[in-house]
């Protein structure tokens, strides 16, 4: 299975994509088996944590996993996510194949045909997949909110030592233990989720 710090660096790329394989995020394309297929991959991935299998992509898409279904979905993915590299697939065994998104975060490009060559221009902003579909940890979430609780329990903290509610011996010592703490949360986000929190909290 693929490691955390693979899912989180796909979360981290911006995959660049030709007019013709962006269509697939864009609204006209929201009725499109492809579409469902790409947001039933993210959703699935997310829950898991990990690759899917074609059978449980089937049965979020088409409401079923018979042979038929599983069928026209394989199809679907390899002529279109496969092709245009949203997707990748992955082979654990001979009776065991799954699929995962290669990126959650998209960048449209124009292709530009001059007398120096081929060339790419990026057009608009980066499009990303909806934050709740991404592959993030409990744990990432829960560092988050603690890493907030502390910063509001310090400011609260300096706020009753001003107005003097409590005690200078207290709070040095309240000041130093919080203090600590979010140290350790902030060093522990840096270092296994570095950028990330970034990214997730941008006008989320």
């Amino acid at each position: 299975m693929l490691s955390e710090e693979d899912l989180i660096a796909r979360i981290m790329k911006v995959k660049s994509l030709k007019e013709n394989c962006f269509k697939y995020l864009e609204e006209i394309s929201k009725e499109l088996l492809t579409q469902k297929i790409l947001f039933a991959i993210a959703e699935l991935t997310a829950e898991k944590m990990g690759p899917v299998k074609l059978s449980e992509i089937a049965e979020k898409t088409t409401g079923a996993h018979d042979k038929s279904k599983q069928d026209l979905v394989r199809l679907t993915i390899e002529k279109s996510l496969l092709k245009c590299g949203l997707a990748e697939k992955l082979k654990y065994a001979s009776n065991d194949v799954r699929y995962i998104l290669t990126a959650y975060r998209f960048q449209k490009i124009k292709e530009i045909d001059s007398f120096r060559g081929e060339s790419s221009q990026p057009i608009g902003d980066v499009f990303e997949l909806p934050k709740n579909t991404w592959p993030i940890s409990d744990e990432f979430y829960l560092l988050l909110a603690k890493k907030h609780g502390y910063e509001q329990s310090l400011k609260k903290l300096h706020s009753d030592f001003d107005s003097d509610v409590i005690p200078r011996g207290k709070y040095e010592t309240l000041n130093s233990d919080y203090k600590k703490s979010l140290d350790q949360i902030n060093e522990k986000l840096d270092s296994k989720y570095s950028g990330l929190e970034a990214l997730v909290v941008s006008e989320s």
